[in-house]
């Protein structure tokens, strides 16, 4: 066989494998997912009062049985049909606003309104399926502030 034939079919051979690989291998879906993304700007003249927020996939994934499609969604708000190991952005490509607009407080491409309005809807029918006809029971899913966000001891 011919020697540039061979090398040719090598370098395809290759360049097919490692094709193959990296569209099957997906994302990685971290067990826990820091929930600080780098669009936020630290105080320079304070430390922050806050730990950063740290989602579970692992719990609400297999312990409470929540699909992906839950929280990833489209566009227009609609589920995403994905599961564990798909390809997914994060919240902030989209949810990219990382300061408030005063004319426009609910604007839900502010990453922080975003994540406030998907997580305290979830955690108040969370509760209202528990029992709880208001869906604020304390110790089911939290909604207040310093449930989820834990001050940073002096």
């Amino acid at each position: 066989m011919n020697k540039k034939l061979l090398t040719l079919l090598l370098i395809a051979g290759i360049a097919v494998i490692f094709v193959a690989t990296s569209l099957h291998a997906g994302t990685e879906t971290k067990d826990e997912l820091t929930l600080q993304d780098p669009g936020y700007k630290k105080p320079k003249k304070r430390a922050p009062k806050f730990k950063p927020l740290v989602f579970t996939h692992k719990k609400h994934s297999e312990t409470l049985e929540i699909s992906c499609n839950e929280c990833h969604h489209d566009k227009e708000g609609k589920p995403l049909d994905i599961k564990v190991g798909d390809d997914v952005q994060k919240c902030s490509e989209c949810h990219n606003k990382f300061k408030k607009d005063k004319k426009n407080k609910k604007d839900i491409l502010v990453h922080q309104n975003a994540m406030h309005k998907n997580c305290i809807t979830c955690h108040k029918d969370f509760n209202k399926k528990a029992g709880d006809p208001k869906g604020k029971k304390k110790d089911a899913a939290p909604q207040t502030c310093g449930k989820c966000h834990i001050k940073v001891k002096k």
